[in-house]
């Protein structure tokens, strides 16, 4: 390990890092593997060479610099070899490592580039052949330049009410795409607004009359020798957004366009010279399940992406809570903003969150990729579609409440660093801004979840059968002892240190989620009973039902999934405060989602449940308040890339403020429109007069 970290120049943080309980480096070692850190080194010290990324967080750019700016640091991504896809595809432990650096350095453009390169070449790479190559190899060649097209101005989540259609053509052997009006239009694809040459496109697939429901196919939409587009095809801008407006996100129409059969992707369904269409899933659903893999990879990466603005501001504002000091025991004394229990409340849950969601995020990676590989060399080929399906369930809802979670942590994390913290210099706006998209892109989170509860419901019905359960990805293999969890489940603790222990946090998230599964599916069986529609019967059971039970079963698998990794190491300085940060989220979570829920099951015993669960959070918090300055060191970006004021690794606080707010175009300036002001003055003085 000698060499692979350094320490951190000394400072005013220097008092908490003394502190610390445990070793940050092994600590960081044991997240990610001397591997892993060697190439984070390496991926940073390439970064630093290209002033494209460096930024002062003082000047705002105009609209088309941020563009401008956007697409050139997506070609230098493209230039990189420790980006290339085949690069990460052989190392599968690196492609959240490189999603979360590229992510905290510049948004905009990662995300540009993650979409017109990587999953434009993924995707067609998992569900396209041979005959589709030569666009992944353009691709990487940047001879062309793609885009992902599924939602529509009027359908988003519901993607099989997606009006655009593909019709095939015999005579032709083309396609013939067309949009039924502006409301089929496809809209928001990043990279499609100004600059996309091709687009991945879902559409309808028609033979003969008949619908075969959504496939994509590789559709050429400009020039790209000129970037205009052909006839046939409309596609524009979507204009200036919230934040990340260096993508340019657009939409796309077609009037009687033809593209050739073979731009179909075919690996879940293809079209013969004479028009028959043919798939190898003889069960629609069981191609429908090999689809949804494919298409979990953007939620995925967002619930890495999630983590990585949250960390990203956790860092900035627990640092400054090290360094600012305020009031004290007497007149003479000011102690640091980290010593009081408000602020331990505020920022440290959310750390401990950030860390379940780094070893989480980490993993679904791993096995979003292991799905990928499995379907470009057709290995597993049987267990693939469930495997789709489990994943889309997991990913639908472990994007929403990583967006949430994160949300609340940013705009606390804002909040924490006072007047401070509002100023553009201190970097969290942006972090702030740039999350936004995260909480709709994907899936709108509300309807997103659903899909989960959803695949949920279906399995309760052999609980009732008394049938185990078994899921390629054993997500929610407890359930085939739902029923006794159910009737022997009880919180017997009485004190924070039992309530913390793993095995009694686990047994509530498995209750919980047995609970509200039961609840729910018992809700809509007596509805549909009353003659209500299946439709309309879903609607109703969402809030406090199917929601809650969505939540409980992923932060059950999130915590099951941190707590497997905490197995791996021997080390009980590490343990510790990896079970200190496991048992304050899990808590935190309870106190916060499910504690009514607590009470309506009757699993308390006996307990005062809601005093022993804030005893017990407020407890860890001042237990970790010591190691939370190194525990962000673990996971923070380095300097360059964290870009604040508020947050250097020196502590240097008030001197990076000084000069930022010294160098400020408007510090010392006079408005150019002064002498507006004073005849302003002049005339408000008349007027009285």
């Amino acid at each position: 390990m000698a060499g692979l970290l350094q320490d951190f120049k000394s400072g005013p943080l220097d008092y908490y890092r003394k502190k610390a309980s445990f070793d940050w480096k092994k600590l960081k070692v044991f997240l990610e593997s001397e591997d892993a850190i060697k190439y984070q080194n390496e991926l940073y010290k390439e970064l630093q060479k290209y002033p494209d990324y460096h930024s002062d967080n003082i000047h705002t750019p105009s609209f088309d610099e941020q563009r401008k700016k956007a697409c050139r640091q997506t070609f230098i991504y493209k230039s990189i070899e420790l980006l290339s896809i085949s690069y990460l595809i052989q190392n599968l432990k690196y492609p959240s490592t490189a999603t979360r650096i590229m992510i905290q350095l510049a948004p905009s453009s990662t995300i540009k580039f993650g979409v017109t390169d990587t999953l434009f070449s993924n995707v067609i790479l998992s569900m396209g052949s041979a005959r589709h190559e030569h666009f992944m190899n353009d691709s990487e060649s940047g001879r062309i330049i793609g885009c992902y097209c599924l939602t529509e101005i009027a359908h988003g989540s519901n993607a099989k009410g997606m009006q655009t259609t593909a019709t095939f053509d015999k005579k032709k052997q083309a396609f013939i795409m067309n949009s039924k009006n502006f409301e089929s239009a496809k809209c928001w694809a990043g990279g499609l607004g100004q600059m996309a040459t091709h687009a991945l496109v879902y559409a309808q697939l028609i033979t003969e009359n008949v619908n075969h429901g959504l496939h994509c196919f590789v559709v050429p939409i400009r020039d790209p020798k000129t970037l205009l587009p052909y006839p046939g095809v409309i596609v524009g801008d979507l204009g200036e957004k919230l934040g990340l407006n260096g993508i340019d996100n657009g939409f796309l129409m077609f009037n009687n366009y033809e593209i050739p059969r073979i731009n179909l992707l075919n690996k879940i369904g293809d079209v013969t010279e004479r028009g028959e269409y043919i798939t190898p899933f003889k069960d629609p659903s069981k191609r429908h399940g090999a689809a949804l893999g494919s298409l979990s990879v953007g939620r995925v990466t967002i619930t890495a992406i999630c983590e990585a603005f949250g960390v990203k501001a956790l860092t900035i504002a627990i640092r400054y809570a090290g360094v600012r000091r305020q009031f004290g025991p007497d007149d003479d004394s000011e102690v640091p903003l980290m010593e009081y229990q408000t602020h331990q409340y505020r920022l440290l849950p959310y750390l401990a969150a950030a860390y379940v969601l780094r070893i989480f995020s980490t993993k679904l990676f791993e096995v979003q990729y292991q799905f990928s590989i499995d379907s470009v060399l057709g290995m597993n080929r049987e267990q693939l579609p469930d495997r789709g399906t489990e994943l889309h369930a997991i990913s639908s809802a472990s994007k929403p409440i990583s967006g949430w979670t994160m949300k609340e942590a940013i705009q606390e994390c804002r909040e924490a660093c006072g007047g401070h913290g509002y100023l553009k210099a201190a970097g969290i706006g942006e972090i702030r801004n740039d999350h936004d998209a995260n909480l709709t892109y994907e899936g709108e989170n509300y309807v997103l979840i659903q899909q989960t509860s959803n695949w949920l419901l279906k399995l309760w019905p052999l609980v009732l059968k008394n049938e185990p359960i078994s899921t390629p990805l054993e997500s929610a293999n407890f359930l085939s002892n739902a029923i006794h969890i159910l009737h022997n489940t009880k919180i017997r603790a009485r004190t924070p240190d039992e309530l913390c222990l793993p095995e009694n946090i686990i047994s509530i998230y498995q209750w919980l989620t047995c609970f509200l599964l039961q609840r729910t599916h018992n809700k809509l069986e007596a509805e549909l009973q009353q003659g209500k529609h299946l439709f309309w019967a879903k609607n109703d059971n969402q809030i406090f039902y199917a929601k809650d039970v969505s939540i409980a079963y992923i932060q059950h698998l999130m915590l099951k999934t941190m707590l497997d990794k905490v197995s791996e190491t021997a080390d009980q300085e590490l343990r510790n405060v990896l079970l200190k940060l496991f048992a304050l989220y899990a808590l935190f979570s309870l106190d916060k989602y499910h504690l009514g829920t607590l009470y309506q099951g009757g699993v308390s015993d006996g307990v005062d449940l809601t005093t022993l669960i804030q005893e017990s959070i407020l407890k860890l918090c001042f237990e970790l308040k010591n190691d939370a300055v190194s525990l962000v060191d673990v996971l923070a970006p380095p300097d360059f890339i964290l870009n604040s004021v508020l947050g250097p690794s020196d502590g240097q606080v008030y001197k990076k403020l000084q000069s930022a707010v010294f160098s400020s175009p408007y510090a010392m300036s006079r408005p150019n429109w002064w002498q507006d002001v004073t005849n302003w003055k002049e005339n408000v003085f008349k007027n009285k007069l």
